[in-house]
């Protein structure tokens, strides 16, 4: 693997930011679906990304083919961040990116099976921990997490401590007294505003696949096996499915907006005074 990875950098291999979360606070599974949890990673991301906060960034990929994807958002992030690593089994070459370090996993390695992203900074936090149900090398579509989205500052510190310790980083000099809780606030507003918008964009979606649903024409019960395969061949695709994923994703986004995202804006906000 190419890239800056300095080779004392050793991850126990038990070590789990996921199981961390559950140790250290008992908090329901906000988070299952692939999709959703991109949609949140892009969010703890673009406070630093967007909104330009300084943040330290830990993330996990599971295998370094996953992150390739990334590379260009990341070349970005990295301009902006106080520091990021990223966590991978080296299955492919990465190149190498001022600013970010390459923290290499074993296959057997706990870590390899969570997908994790965690923003540290006295103007921001927060953290997604998750671990997967299936194996990376399912289909997308059907992949399954047990994941949670905080931004409990003792929680998120706690993550950060750990992992800061794991990659043999200079710990980042502040207590939770210097943390700028108005800039928090505005970000996650920020936050709130664009995942809503999301929000609405989904229920048009579901209104008009159901819609394309409801117009679909019915397969005759008559038509031989043979025409109703050969038919099929050429026939998109029933929205049916496309429309039940969509409202799965939409209630997941609405819960992890009203689970976690409101009430730790309202805390955020009361934090200030």
């Amino acid at each position: 693997m190419r890239g800056k990875c300095p080779m004392t950098i050793v991850v126990d291999p038990q070590f789990s930011v996921y199981h961390l979360v559950q140790r250290v606070k008992s908090q329901s599974t906000l988070l299952n679906h692939r999709r959703t949890m991109s949609l949140v990673s892009y969010e703890i991301e673009n406070a630093t990304l967007m909104d330009d906060a300084r943040t330290r960034v830990f993330s996990g990929f599971q295998y370094m083919s996953r992150f390739v994807p990334q590379i260009p958002r990341y070349r970005r992030l990295a301009e902006k961040a106080e520091s990021i690593y990223v966590f991978g089994v080296p299955d492919v070459e990465v190149p190498e990116i001022p600013n970010i370090i390459y923290v290499p996993l074993k296959p057997t390695d706990q870590l390899a099976k969570e997908w994790f992203l965690i923003s540290y900074g006295r103007d921001y936090f927060s953290a997604l921990a998750t671990e997967e149900k299936t194996n990376i090398t399912d289909p997308d579509e059907v992949r399954l997490f047990n994941g949670v989205w905080t931004f409990e500052f003792a929680l998120v510190n706690i993550m950060n401590e750990w992992l800061t310790s794991a990659v043999d980083a200079r710990p980042l000099p502040f207590t939770e007294t210097e943390v700028n809780y108005g800039r928090q606030v505005r970000l996650m507003s920020t936050t709130m505003a664009r995942l809503t918008s999301r929000m609405a964009k989904y229920m048009l979606q579901q209104e008009a696949l159901a819609g394309k649903d409801a117009t679909a024409a019915p397969v005759s019960q008559d038509a031989p096996a043979s025409q109703d395969a050969s038919a099929s061949q050429d026939a998109p695709a029933s929205p049916a499915p496309q429309a039940a994923s969509v409202r799965v994703q939409s209630e997941e986004l609405k819960r992890a907006i009203e689970v976690s995202l409101a009430p730790a804006l309202e805390k955020a906000t009361n934090s200030q005074g």
